[in-house]
């Protein structure tokens, strides 16, 4: 499959640095998962903590939008804060943004680039410039754990 951009979505406000850095689309559109699913390695449910019928949250990870509670959340499989994004050989790392102070997004490093679920839409590969100071903010915290 050739390389393909995101295009056809008006993007330009929503991830300012995209023009330079375009986003690789690498998945179908799907609503199955979000974001926090993606970051956290699911693929079939909504991560996020409200009551909604259709939003899964551990029970033991606080149910506030706050950073702390997706901090917990990440930890609850073996993830901990570090101190950047560059990547390590055996290790798995995730980046949890915010704008505002409230969560907004989580990307995980794949290999030497970054993933992406974009709402309802695709996943995309990118850089941690190209997917900040938008729509998302930008990066709160950086976490790690050993492959898995």
């Amino acid at each position: 499959m050739g390389e393909r951009k995101l295009s056809h979505l008006a993007i330009s406000d929503d991830f300012p640095f995209h023009d330079e850095d375009p986003f690789e689309i690498t998945s179908p559109e799907t609503t199955l998962y979000n974001c926090i699913a993606w970051a956290y390695g699911v693929n079939d449910r909504w991560f996020w903590p409200g009551n909604q019928f259709h939003m899964f949250w551990p029970s033991k990870v606080p149910k506030l939008i706050e950073l702390d509670s997706f901090i917990e959340l990440f930890r609850s499989i073996g993830y901990e804060i570090c101190d950047d994004g560059s990547f390590e050989t055996g290790v798995e790392k995730i980046a949890i943004f915010c704008k505002d102070n409230k969560p907004t997004h989580a990307a995980r490093q794949i290999d030497d680039s970054w993933s992406s679920k974009l709402g309802r839409s695709h996943d995309v590969s990118h850089t941690i410039k190209n997917i900040s100071g938008g729509v998302y903010g930008e990066v709160a915290v950086f976490m790690k754990r050993e492959r898995q």
